[in-house]
């Protein structure tokens, strides 16, 4: 899945064919997106939408990489440098649910768009898995961290732990994405991932550790 180099202007103009892809993905699905909507979308020629990708495949695995970038800025967002390894866990399992709710009529229809065709096998299958074998590396990495901090005694080895975790992070990712507006996860939602946390990990959180507003 070849691409071409990138210039300013031609980084702009990507972004604009990526921010246009995503929109008429998650409005009409990826296989009925053609190129010429997207050269519609923000009125180029189809030939300069190919220029920048030249097949469908390598124009999804690039809409896969911005919405794991939003991802990270949103989790990010909430991180702080005084957190300890219970609330950055916390944090990660929250921020990833915001992201879902926050994009859901764009990005995160991307991410059920990529788990459906995930189950086709191929070159989807394997972006899907390196996708979530990041995710569950980076709750390891918590996980451990916590231990070394004397603030969890995991109930069972770290890397089953984690993959638990991951589970029922994208499990509620998918929900997020898919259910209708009125049944997204309120104030509530906090509360559920630090019972969840608490229950895999004995770690309590005295307080919030979203800011007001948040979700």
């Amino acid at each position: 899945m070849r691409t071409r180099p990138d210039t300013k202007k031609g980084g702009d103009t990507r972004r604009k064919i990526l921010a246009a892809a995503i929109k008429l993905a998650a409005r009409h699905g990826f296989a009925e997106t053609s190129f010429q909507m997207v050269a519609d979308e923000i009125k180029l020629s189809q030939s300069a939408v190919m220029y920048h990708f030249p097949d469908k495949n390598a124009l999804f695995a690039e809409l896969v990489e911005t919405i794991v970038r939003h991802n990270h800025e949103v989790v990010s967002g909430l991180t702080d440098i005084r957190d300890g390894a219970g609330r950055r866990l916390l944090k990660h399992c929250l921020g990833n649910v915001l992201w879902a709710l926050r994009y859901r009529a764009s990005d995160a229809q991307i991410l059920l768009l990529l788990y459906y065709l995930a189950g086709r096998g191929g070159e989807f299958s394997g972006l899907f898995k390196r996708m979530i074998e990041t995710g569950r590396t980076r709750i390891l990495e918590h996980l451990l961290a916590g231990t070394r901090e004397g603030l969890f005694r995991l109930k069972g080895d770290p890397a089953a732990v984690a993959e638990t975790i991951q589970d029922a992070l994208f499990g509620a990712m998918l929900y997020a994405a898919s259910a209708p507006a009125e049944n997204a996860p309120g104030a509530a939602l906090e509360e559920k991932w630090s019972g969840f946390i608490a229950a895999l990990t004995g770690w309590k959180e005295p307080g919030p550790v979203l800011p007001r507003g948040a979700v």
